[in-house]
């Protein structure tokens, strides 16, 4: 499988409730040009405000025409519009989970991670492009609902065989473990043991 295909595939399986519909670049809204790789993402997978569960917050990834507004508390104050100064001009959220935002670097086509309320953004790179992103958290969403109530242990930790679940299949996507380690890492996926 190349490009979205495995992603699309784990998303209409798992999530049967998400629409995944193509989405043409003139319903970016923006007051820039939307990045090649960005059109391509909602041109190929097309998300449509679309949830994917997750350990704790799920993943949201907004719909090419809510794309813009998306960006309100991030990029612009949400009641007077104003940019925020500690808010990079080269990116752009493309997603979050409970309001931690996943960036797209215009500058790189990489997607950042940040955590919200610490006064600052500190934005580093996650993952190398939007496929690996998407893909990942396919992956983990599918793993989510297919363990269900036994995800977690009696103190709500992740049980080992569901993270070692997702590590191999993230391994896999991504082609390198030291990569789906930094990633899971960063996403919480990990047992306490």
């Amino acid at each position: 499988m190349s490009g979205y295909s495995l992603a699309k595939e784990i998303i209409t399986r798992a999530f049967p409730q998400e629409r995944l519909v193509p989405q043409p670049e003139r319903e970016w809204c923006g007051d820039f040009s939307l990045p090649v790789e960005v059109a391509c993402y909602y041109a190929e997978l097309g998300p449509n405000n679309v949830t994917i569960d997750a350990y704790g917050n799920p993943f949201f990834l907004p719909s090419l025409a809510s794309l813009w507004d998306f960006q309100v508390g991030y990029r612009f104050h949400p009641k007077t519009m104003e940019r925020f100064e500690g808010w990079s001009a080269d990116w752009f959220v493309v997603g979050y989970q409970g309001g931690d935002p996943f960036i797209f670097s215009r500058s790189s086509s990489r997607i950042l991670y940040a955590l919200h309320g610490r006064g600052a953004w500190d934005a580093n790179e996650l993952f190398r492009s939007l496929e690996a992103m998407v893909t990942t958290f396919a992956i983990i969403g599918d793993v989510v609902v297919g363990a269900g109530d036994d995800l977690t242990d009696e103190e709500s930790y992740l049980k080992g065989r569901y993270v070692k679940k997702v590590e191999e299949r993230v391994v896999d996507a991504l082609g390198s473990k030291g990569e789906a380690e930094i990633v899971l890492n960063s996403l919480s996926w990990v047992s306490r043991s």
